[in-house]
């Protein structure tokens, strides 16, 4: 596992079991505090329907107390009287009184007088609650509330409904009276709702607070990963180009060696063999010189080749285009590759490290196309415009997938352009499978000629 991947999962695996531990709780907890103000609400709301009901039975029983109450009256005078009363009072769009006996007639109902006059202790709403029963029990035990389901006048759907009723003693009657209380079962489900939507926008606010949290955690590690990937490789490339300069340095001061000293001494031997050759033209052992003399004719080509490839010294000597015309001479002798150049410039003397590295570019290019390409012909461009130079290699060959062969045996390559863009330049590869290859460098002079500075 990469280090930058085991950085962030140390980063984030505590913030996410903290997160989540601590959301766990809190959504928790939430949960449970708004069960109990649901629950409180509808308490709440039952208790103020319970309180109206009994205030209207109170009302209800005081509007018929001075009959109730009056001795002077019948019996059975004073009931219709009472019944007449309780069934024109009315409150609100569904609000009415009731009575019953104790045996559990229908005495008074306004809404449904075909009830009125029939035993209803039996009766059971949809749930089998007997309410009638339920309802004498309450009033004859001083007064109390049931909840039972009931038909809804204004809309004729069933629904809850909750009623009070309260005990006539002397007549032995209960009068009552009932809410519809559907609207609370909506108004819990409304608080409810709200309550939940209140935990989901909370869950989510963390969840987003948390993703943001994760995301600039992550762009931070891979920020800081990236920084440090990339200066450890300025720092590499730094190490690298040191080391090619530092062989190239030693490649130029073997190659003087060579030439300035090896070689000659072989021709200095090569001319005192042929002293002695003149000397012993008439002796056998001239045979012999005559091989020495070739045998050092061959040392001197081969030290000066090897010279030449460690280093040209035209290339410090005179410039680098006179270097690469020596080179490019060399390679069409040796590959019989026609070579077409286009040096249109003169710029002036390019400094060591920006020499040496255009002169690298071509060879490799060079060998590249001797090995690969099957080309015919070749061609090279040194041109200058103003203060920017433009290095090119183009032949007409087989040609190549570039991604491919970077991937596969571009070393050559990647070294050519990590060379180039350590002096500052572009490296620009193109090629196509049977179309051929060209490669561009771009050089801004400024700095990189000697007597200007960067």
């Amino acid at each position: 596992m990469p280090l930058k991947i085991k950085l962030i999962l140390l980063t984030l695996l505590p913030l996410l079991l903290v997160t989540v531990s601590i959301s766990w709780i809190s959504i928790h907890q939430a949960k449970t505090l708004g069960q109990r103000e649901v629950e409180t609400f509808r308490i709440n709301l039952i208790k103020a329907r319970e309180t109206a009901l009994k205030d209207s039975v109170d009302l209800a029983l005081d509007s018929i107390s001075h009959i109730y109450n009056d001795s002077s009256v019948s019996t059975e005078q004073a009931q219709l009287r009472v019944k007449h009363i309780l069934t024109n009072l009315r409150y609100g769009s569904d609000g009415y009184f009731f009575a019953y006996d104790g045996d559990g007639v229908n005495l008074v109902h306004p809404v449904q007088p075909e009830l009125v006059g029939r035993n209803l202790l039996n009766l059971q709403d949809t749930e089998g609650d007997y309410l009638i029963e339920a309802l004498l029990f309450q009033a004859q035990s001083g007064g109390g509330y049931h909840q039972y389901l009931w038909q809804k006048p204004s809309t004729k759907e069933t629904v809850p409904k909750l009623s009070y009723v309260a005990w006539l003693d002397k007549w032995q009657w209960m009068v009552g009276t009932g809410l519809y209380i559907e609207d609370v079962k909506q108004e819990v489900a409304s608080m409810q709702d709200a309550i939940n939507q209140n935990i989901e926008t909370t869950f989510f606010s963390v969840i987003v607070i948390l993703a943001v949290t994760v995301a600039v955690i992550i762009v931070l590690t891979l920020a800081i990963n990236l920084h440090e990937h990339r200066l450890a490789d300025k720092n590499l490339k730094e190490l690298a180009h040191k080391t090619v300069m530092f062989q190239e340095d030693e490649k130029k001061h073997l190659a003087r060696d060579l030439h300035d000293g090896i070689n000659q001494l072989l021709v200095s031997s090569k001319c005192h063999l042929e002293l002695l050759e003149h000397k012993l033209k008439d002796n056998s052992l001239s045979q012999h010189v005559d091989q020495a003399q070739q045998s050092l004719m061959t040392a001197i080509q081969e030290v000066r080749r090897i010279s030449h490839n460690l280093r040209p010294s035209a290339l410090d000597d005179i410039g680098l285009q006179a270097a690469l015309v020596t080179l490019l001479e060399d390679f069409q002798c040796h590959s019989n590759i026609q070579v077409e150049t286009l040096f249109d410039s003169q710029p002036a003397k390019l400094k060591s490290e920006v020499a040496t590295t255009l002169y690298r570019v071509v060879q490799e290019s060079l060998n590249n196309i001797k090995k690969h390409s099957k080309a015919n012909t070749v061609t090279v461009v040194l041109h200058q415009i103003d203060n920017l130079l433009q290095l090119m290699i183009r032949d007409d060959g087989v040609g190549f997938n570039v991604k491919g062969a970077l991937n596969k045996r571009g070393i050559g390559l990647r070294n050519m352009r990590e060379r180039v863009e350590f002096i500052g330049g572009e490296f620009e590869l193109m090629s196509e499978s049977g179309f051929g290859t060209e490669i561009t460098v771009l050089l801004k002079l400024d700095g990189l000629v000697y007597g200007k500075t960067d």
